[in-house]
């Protein structure tokens, strides 16, 4: 039988390490918990993870890089498959909120704890984030009738939220199935909430973005 390849011993380890930062917390947790939980020393742990950080960031990276590759996989089955953009996107959607909300620790690291990187770590997580984030605001493009008052990144971060905090209320077959919820959120991004699409009358305008400006997906710490 093959032993285990580093990577894998490291995912492993990660993975237990994630059950330890949900339970207690990133801040609270510590290397000799992970250590405990992985049934191996403090200092045999040394041997694959400098730090809580070094833990942190391996998941989270190992995490978003799979789920780019994931939400690319949908978009190059939607044209195999000759979709229009419009089915194309209810795919990507679930697609999104399918895939973050399978694994229920990854999911709460990135909500709570993503925002604990520090340096180089957070910026190429962020650049990752950013990655996903303009894959899900070109698709979006490509729909010919989308509304025209319609805002390109409000409609991304509002699927980005939607699907993230998803997981914080969501209890499988309480009483609907998480398909069944992933399904009635893509009915109200693409069909509203109002009979016949009726929409409140309003007085006020959105502002629009400065010419040539773009949002971008940041922490609180990043949009200082």
């Amino acid at each position: 039988m093959l032993r285990p390849s580093l990577e894998e011993r490291k995912e492993y380890i990660a993975n237990l390490a994630a059950r330890v930062f949900c339970e207690k917390g990133y801040q609270t947790a510590s290397l000799q918990d992970v250590a405990q939980i992985a049934k191996i020393s403090k200092a045999g742990l040394y041997h694959y993870f400098r730090s809580k950080e070094d833990i942190l960031t391996f998941l989270l990276i190992k995490n978003t890089d799979r789920f780019l590759i994931v939400l690319r996989q949908s978009v190059q089955r939607s044209k195999e498959k000759a979709l229009d953009p419009k089915m194309g996107f209810r795919e990507l959607i679930r697609t999104y909120a399918d895939y973050l909300n399978r694994n229920k620790e990854v999911r709460l690291l990135v909500l709570r704890e993503r925002h604990q990187l520090t340096g180089k770590n957070r910026r190429d997580l962020f650049r990752r984030e950013q990655a996903i984030f303009h894959l899900l605001k070109n698709e979006l493009k490509k729909i010919p009738d989308l509304d025209k008052g319609s805002d390109h990144n409000v409609i991304s971060f509002l699927i980005i939220a939607m699907s993230h905090w998803l997981g914080y209320w969501f209890k499988e077959g309480k009483p609907l199935s998480l398909e069944e919820v992933i399904n009635r959120n893509i009915r109200v991004i693409f069909n509203g909430i109002f009979k016949n699409h009726q929409r409140p009358s309003s007085r006020t305008k959105s502002p629009a973005l400065p010419e040539g400006r773009e949002w971008t997906h940041s922490s609180p710490q990043e949009s200082r």
